[in-house]
């Protein structure tokens, strides 16, 4: 008995010093690697990282003397299905993980827990953050979400046995990001399968012809899910269920939907499934720019849709459409908050659209000003009014224009009957419009910069209160007083320009727009680097 309780404390010995010998080592092996980190591994520099692993002592993270522990192989398990998140499994060190995962040895136990390590800060970042910096690839997104906090992430993981559900929270919660990841399987799966066949160029279809590419129309409808309800599949006469599909798929891609096979029809189908891929990996990347808390109200102006929406608790109570800045004024992509509107509104007119377009429009007609309500004064501090006819024009350019331009309140002024204000640098702000026929156009930029909306009266409604009946008319009682109001709105609501070239919209159906600034081309490059 004596011999063998002996025996029992000789072994324990043993495997203490075992133990403690392979923690030792382990830890003096890492802390060398960790100092002469190759830089290849980005992140393992990083003061928050270095920070963890001098506290912990060089404790290893991902093993201990038994071998890997959970956490490693939830690790890894995320990074081999990076892309789900259209991110690239390639760029977290797979294959040097998968080469050190299956050795034993003191080496490549301390190897392997750098790599994960560094796959960790890299993937965490990416997937939280964004792959790039929108600083550096959109010079015109001014929407940042805050950084990741690396240290409490370290912090974290190292307090839990498995991180499977630690992981899963680093990408966007936003319903706008989860339904992207969605279509991004289901479009790769669609080119698993082949994908859409490419339309050679003819004539206009329409209802009613017969023509043998009506087949093909039928088949790449029925692909993408727009082909409903196909009595007669084998049929090449167009009939009223293709005309349906065919309308179904230019309403989802912001083309004029009607029903007809046309160019611009033909080039949208032509679009392959790959580049409908990248495009969604875009705007995933996107929504990694965006602030994980986007309020419980607020509004959000997607300008590739042409659309406002105001959202709460994740879903639209109200859309409406909205113009957008021209191509060479184009909106910026940012946020603010709404906290003032104005009734019959006055519109300072910013000095090189008084120069650009304005002026030049009352040097052919004298009588513009006076047609458009419009003013011209000198001087801010007491300003004087100018008689038009009093100027030459010929002498003024942008860099010597003493005077400044000012439209009156009313039917004819450019900003409607309300104007609605948020904090920018940008001096853009929601306003209505006279000219209403323009929302009728399928791309609507027309602007100037700023945002026009259709319904500022409902709009006002909601911002005011709930959008009942009887606020709309309380705020049409307020605009046919016809002086100038301001209002302070109760509760300042956010507000985020935002521009998604692919999303999906409230009835679950995939959209894909236009890039109307050419700010998507912008991030393929940087996809491709």
């Amino acid at each position: 008995m004596l011999k063998a309780f002996l025996l029992l404390c000789l072994f324990l010995s043993a495997t203490v010093q075992a133990d403690t010998s392979w923690w030792s080592h382990s830890s003096i092996y890492l802390e060398q690697l960790l100092k002469s980190n190759p830089d290849r591994l980005r992140g393992l520099n990083e003061s928050a990282v270095l920070e963890f692993y001098r506290a912990r002592r060089y404790k290893p993270l991902w093993s201990n003397e038994k071998g890997r522990l959970n956490r490693a192989y939830d690790l890894i398990g995320v990074i081999i299905h990076a892309e789900d998140e259209g991110l690239d499994p390639s760029d977290y060190y797979l294959e040097e993980i998968k080469k050190n995962l299956s050795s034993t040895g003191l080496g490549e136990s301390v190897q392997l827990d750098l790599l994960l390590s560094a796959a960790l800060y890299r993937y965490s970042n990416d997937v939280y953050s964004g792959r790039f910096d929108p600083g550096e690839l959109d010079a015109d997104w001014y929407i940042h979400n805050k950084p990741l906090d690396i240290g409490s992430l370290f912090a974290d993981v190292a307090k839990k046995g498995s991180i499977e559900v630690l992981l899963k929270k680093l990408p966007p919660l936003h319903s706008g990001y989860q339904s992207l990841r969605k279509q991004l399987r289901l479009h790769r799966d669609l080119a698993q399968q082949g994908g859409w066949q490419r339309l050679e160029w003819g004539p206009v279809l329409e209802r009613g012809m017969e023509h043998k590419q009506v087949l093909q129309i039928r088949r790449r409808l029925e692909t993408t899910g727009d082909m409903v309800e196909d009595p007669f599949p084998g049929m090449d006469i167009y009939d009223r269920w293709l005309e349906e599909a065919v309308m179904r798929y230019q309403l989802r891609h912001g083309l004029e939907a009607d029903g007809k096979v046309g160019p611009q029809t033909r080039r949208s189908m032509n679009i392959t499934v790959a580049e409908r891929i990248r495009q969604i990996r875009i705007n995933m990347e996107r929504w990694r720019w965006l602030p994980r808390k986007l309020g419980k109200r607020y509004l959000m102006v997607n300008m590739t849709g042409f659309e406002l929406y105001l959202m709460e608790n994740g879903s639209s109570v109200l859309s409406m459409p909205v113009i957008i800045g021209k191509s060479y004024r184009a909106t910026p992509t940012f946020s603010g908050l709404v906290s003032y509107m104005e009734y019959n509104p006055y519109w300072t007119i910013p000095t090189n659209l008084a120069i650009e377009d304005i002026i030049p429009r009352q040097i052919s007609d004298p009588s513009y000003f006076e047609r458009k309500s419009i003013k011209l004064y000198r001087g801010w501090a007491n300003p004087k009014e100018i008689n038009p006819q009093s100027v030459n024009w010929d002498n003024l350019d942008k860099d010597h224009f003493p005077f400044w331009l000012r439209q009156d309140p009313g039917p004819k002024n450019a900003l409607g009957r309300i104007k609605f204000i948020f904090s920018n640098p940008y001096a853009i702000y929601l306003h209505g419009t006279p000219d209403k026929h323009l929302f009728d156009r399928v791309v609507r930029a027309f602007s100037s910069g700023c945002i026009r909306v259709k319904d500022p009266v409902r709009l006002a409604a909601y911002l005011l209160n709930d959008g009942s009946q009887q606020m709309e008319e309380t705020v049409l009682a307020n605009i046919h007083l016809g002086t100038n109001q301001g209002v302070t709105l109760p509760t300042a609501m956010p507000i985020y320009l935002v521009y998604w070239t692919a999303w999906v919209d409230q009835d679950g159906s995939m959209n894909f727009r236009h890039d109307v600034y050419g700010r998507d081309a912008l991030l393929n490059n940087a996809f491709d680097s």
